[in-house]
């Protein structure tokens, strides 16, 4: 069930500083990931579904082509997968995880964390925001670029998105966002990689993460659904707070 951009293009190196590819060994690159804190990561929690066992996990920071390394690039190992405990696996829902690093990053203009939302923050239909990842170029090609993609999304209602899917649930803990003709959308990749919309100030802030969605190389498209952030605000900063003072 991993995630890729369809229909995007290569972004600027440095554009999207907040963005981290999950990786283990022997596989490589699994699945996208978001720097929130200088030791604090989030993705889905489908991604590792099997694979609980943070000694095979690795987050790779500042890396814009999967197959040429940076002097930009910082890899961390990781000390704390912290999946959400109801994660439904069969509906795919509160799918969200952190990510405890063994050590922080060094900030710099290629690495940092991205901004949260407030506690259940809205963003409204019809807003335009971006979506990022490593990922399939077009429904065409079954090539897997090594460049970091981007793609322009719009969001859309969740009564809206609610009318694509039959046989799922669109609950609050969702967020939808694409075009109806599915020419911009994450499928089969990117799973956990983010959803930024640009807040007033040129403040990007982080509302999902890429979780599900539309079938990939099919004929009906329609949007991807992603973890929504904001309603989990409440539960990362727990999580990092009981990490960080009362477990370490």
């Amino acid at each position: 069930m991993n995630k890729r951009i369809l229909g995007g293009r290569t972004s600027r190196p440095g554009r999207w500083p907040w963005q981290c590819s999950l990786q283990s060994e022997p596989s490589g690159h699994i699945c996208g990931c978001v720097l929130i804190a200088k030791r604090w990561v989030l993705t889905v929690a489908h991604c590792f579904e099997g694979r609980e066992n943070a000694a095979v996990w690795k987050v790779v920071f500042g890396i814009s082509n999967l197959d040429h390394p940076s002097g930009f690039m910082q890899t961390r190992l990781v000390k704390t997968i912290i999946l959400h405990p109801r994660y439904n696996r069969a509906v795919v829902d509160y799918d969200i995880s952190i990510v405890e690093l063994d050590e922080d990053i060094n900030e710099t203009s290629y690495v940092r964390p991205v901004c949260l939302p407030s506690k259940d923050q809205l963003v409204r239909p019809d807003t335009y925001c971006y979506i990022t990842g490593w990922g399939h170029m077009g429904n065409k090609s079954k090539m897997v670029p090594f460049k970091l993609q981007e793609g322009e999304v719009r969001i859309i209602s969740l009564e809206q998105c609610q009318s694509y899917f039959d046989m799922k649930t669109i609950t609050s803990r969702m967020l939808c966002a694409g075009y109806e003709s599915g020419t911009v959308d994450s499928c089969m990749g990117d799973s956990g990689g983010p959803l930024v919309c640009e807040q007033p100030a040129g403040r990007w802030t982080l509302f999902g993460l890429t979780s599900w969605g539309s079938v990939c190389f099919s004929k009906v498209l329609g949007p991807g659904v992603y973890s929504n952030v904001s309603h989990f605000i409440e539960w990362i900063e727990r999580q990092i707070y009981i990490h960080t003072f009362l477990l370490n």
